[in-house]
């Protein structure tokens, strides 16, 4: 059974190789034809490719199910009137709620378009609460579903593919009408939603609250930032969510309480034996629990592997519990094979095959830490590789953290909240007193975490560049946990050393490496040089809990193992420019910040005319402004010039034309360059063609949107550009974008989305 899983896991594992999605006919035929051969018994050798091709063929027909409709691109943009139904909880911010839709009809020019996908919308102060199963008719904008790509980013489209949404927009005007209401729509998530509002209505804010939702009901729309940093440093992020081991401590302490109470009364032991009693009373409390998280990931692994051991134990059958994880791996993939392009799929079984593979078939423990910290121990080792694979990072104090936070989280916090739950169903003053007194212990729990979070080395960043290094690192593993008795151990110890020795490729003396990041309409691009890392600009602030200084910034930093950012510049003081700048302060330590905003950045300095710098053999240098031109607004830009023995970058920020006539005016014999990244993005005030014939790039690139409101770059800018033989790139098109300013090779751009180009990705 356990090669059995595998196998089929292998084959869906293939197709997320493909860049473009086989034909659903290949699907059919891959998956009906071999499933006629396991009618008779075959021989193991033919069995597991049989069982490899239909896991390929089983992700292939559900990648075509889930990804059949798209929205029409003469749609995009245009104002239509959607029907269909709230699918999920929604997210209400200040001025905004968020929530997903599921759409079942399209009305544009009068034509009723039937339509089944789910949307994620917005509307800007929402005129009515919105509540999960309400049928409404909305007048939205729509789009189609576009993430930035970067290295070490989130890949929003694969995410998008996974869960089903397959368009994102929001609400336009107020031609809304709620056209109806009833209970049997979505049951389940309006008593969820029931309960988060009264949750939300009985607890003060405090820095704890949200995490009585969270633990109650995965609902984290309420937490913040900064407490998402304090989990991640500290390494106990896996508690705030509902997730197996969660279910695993309430089902160990119903089975117990119901087996020892039902052995009491030999009336009931006569009609069924007390440990299928506590059994079926576990099932009751997984399945329960699990309703209030919705049915995530992990929460499905748990409640299946809880009925599975259930169902073995009244059949009275023997099974390991290798095969239970196999059958559970087999049943989730089978219900959505396009979960393993989440990191919950691989952090939720990896840990479960750590627990299993490093506790079970071993001798007793001996000695109390090693009895109680020996899951903990081994979860963590065991979790490094994926740690440092999805998020580049490690926490050093977690083993510290959890031996705290596992038995405060799981003996205490859970069975409070879960019985918070079931008696504010019925009494809303004990209910807020079980709550109140959840908030109190969590807040307990929140001063510790707090400081060990702020140990300057309580987290550990570090990159695993491939999937090779990847595999090495997680045998590595494997051969630390093997039993002690056993040789062979201690080289894991030499692979591991390998992992962690790896240090990303530099420029060598002399070049540098540019970085145009993807962050949609803003900018951000880094510069390396031998042993410097300069950032100018930071990306956009989108929200109070989203920038991508912390979302795209900070990733792709920790991919070249960043320690310190030696300068960064600011170019002006408009959100696109610097939103992302706290973000990265508050987590890489900056040397330097120069920008022509100086009193919005503690510390800062204004970047002036003629100010000049060399780092590795590579020359800075800024053109502009003057101390007469700051005050400007997008004309006060910082404008650099970065120039090596062959080649210039020239980073203009989003000075307009005044700025550009002066630049050509006082330094026309400076302003060319081999690379250009586009003056305010392509904007029709830009692009004076006095300056771009001073430039003349031999590439422009353009920072900018997808289906941006500003409608970046501009066509008159294109065209002239075009006019010069300028090669030109988007970040809409091109992601992130990479040039070597090396001296023995050409230039030639790299572009991540067409280098990393999958079957789900936006075409």
């Amino acid at each position: 059974m356990f090669y059995n899983a595998l196998t089929f896991l292998s084959g869906i594992m293939l197709l997320q190789n493909f860049s473009n999605l086989p034909s659903i006919k290949w699907g059919y035929i891959l998956f009906f034809v071999p499933l006629l051969g396991l009618y008779k018994p075959i021989s193991p050798y033919i069995k597991l490719p049989v069982i490899f091709i239909l896991g390929f063929a089983w992700c292939i027909l559900y990648a075509h199910w889930q990804s059949s409709w798209v929205l029409p691109a003469n749609l995009e943009g245009k104002t239509i009137k959607i029907r269909g139904f709230i699918a999920d909880i929604p997210t209400v911010s200040e001025h905004r709620t968020t929530f997903l839709f599921s759409l079942d009809k399209i009305e544009s020019e009068n034509n009723i378009i039937p339509a089944k996908a789910f949307l994620h919308l917005s509307w800007q102060d929402a005129k009515q609460k919105l509540i999960v199963g309400d049928q409404w008719e909305f007048s939205v904008r729509l789009k189609r579903i576009h993430g930035t790509r970067n290295p070490g980013g989130f890949d929003y489209e694969a995410w998008s593919l996974q869960e089903g949404i397959r368009a994102n927009g929001y609400v336009y005007h107020d031609e809304s009408k709620l056209l109806n209401s009833e209970w049997y729509h979505y049951p389940l998530t309006r008593i969820r939603q029931r309960i988060y509002d009264k949750i939300s209505k009985i607890i003060p804010p405090s820095n704890t609250s949200p995490w009585i939702a969270a633990l109650a009901l995965g609902i984290r729309n309420d937490v913040t930032t900064n407490s998402w940093t304090i989990l991640r440093n500290t390494g106990t992020n896996h508690l705030m969510a509902i997730a197996g081991l969660h279910i695993g401590f309430m089902c160990s302490f119903i089975y117990a309480l119901v087996n020892r109470l039902w052995r009491r009364m030999p009336a009931l032991c006569l009609r069924l034996p007390a440990q299928h009693a506590g059994g079926l009373a576990a099932v009751f409390i997984a399945v329960m629990y699990s309703t209030l998280a919705g049915f995530s990931l992990p929460t499905q692994r748990a409640c299946l592997m809880v009925i599975i051991f259930f169902l073995i134990s009244l059949l009275r059958r023997q099974i390991t519990i290798w095969q239970v994880w196999s059958l559970v791996l087999i049943s989730v993939l089978i219900f959505n094979p396009l979960n393993i392009l989440t990191q919950s799929f691989w952090l939720s079984f990896s840990a479960v095959a750590f627990i299993i593979y490093g506790v079970s078939g071993r001798l007793a423990p001996t000695g109390l830490w090693w009895k109680f910290g020996r899951i903990q121990w081994v979860l963590t080792l065991g979790l490094i590789p994926f740690n440092l694979w999805f998020f580049q990072e490690c926490s050093c104090v977690s083993i510290m953290a959890n031996a705290i936070a596992i038995p405060w989280v799981g003996f205490i916090i859970i069975p409070l909240i879960f019985l918070g739950c079931f008696v504010l169903l019925f009494s809303a003053k004990y209910g807020e007193s079980i709550f109140l007194f959840s908030d109190k212990l969590l807040a307990v729990l929140w001063k510790f975490l707090t400081y060990l979070s702020h140990f300057s080395w309580s987290v550990w960043y570090h990159t695993i560049p491939n999937l090779y290094m990847m595999l090495l690192a997680c045998i590595s593993m494997i051969m630390l946990l093997i039993p002690s008795g056993l040789a062979g151990r201690w080289f894991g110890l030499l692979g591991l050393i390998i992992v962690i020795l790896y240090q990303p490729l530099k420029p060598a003396f002399g070049e540098a490496w540019l970085t145009l990041l993807d962050v949609g309409q803003g900018l951000s691009a880094v510069i390396q040089t031998q042993n410097h890392i300069t950032i100018f600009d930071t990306g956009p602030r989108l929200s109070d809990d989203f920038d991508m200084g912390e979302n795209v910034v900070l990733p792709f930093l920790h991919t070249l193992e960043t320690k310190k950012i030696d300068m960064m510049i600011i170019s002006h003081g408009d959100n696109d420019h610097s939103g992302g700048a706290k973000a990265i302060i508050e987590n890489i330590p900056v040397l330097d910040i120069k920008t022509s905003k100086p009193a919005l950045f503690p510390g800062a300095s204004y970047c002036l005319q003629h100010q000049s710098w060399e780092w590795d053999g590579v020359h800075f240098t800024f053109l502009y402004p003057t101390i007469e031109k700051l005050g400007l607004n997008n004309d006060s830009s910082c404008v650099l010039k970065v120039t090596t023995s062959h080649y210039s970058i020239l980073l203009p920020g989003d000075i307009e034309k005044m700025a550009e006539k002066y630049l050509v005016s006082e330094l026309k014999n400076e302003l060319s360059a081999d690379i250009l990244i586009a003056p305010h993005h392509g904007s029709k005030t830009s692009a004076v063609p006095a300056f771009i014939q001073s430039v003349h790039p031999r590439y422009i690139l353009f920072p900018v949107g997808y289906r941006n409101r500003y409608h970046f770059p501009h066509s008159i800018v294109l065209t002239q550009y075009k006019k010069l033989g300028t090669e030109m790139y988007d970040s809409v098109k091109s992601g992130a974008i990479f040039l070597k300013l090396t001296n023995d090779v050409d230039l030639v751009p790299i572009l991540y989305r067409p280098e990393h180009r999958f079957y789900w990705s936006f075409k």
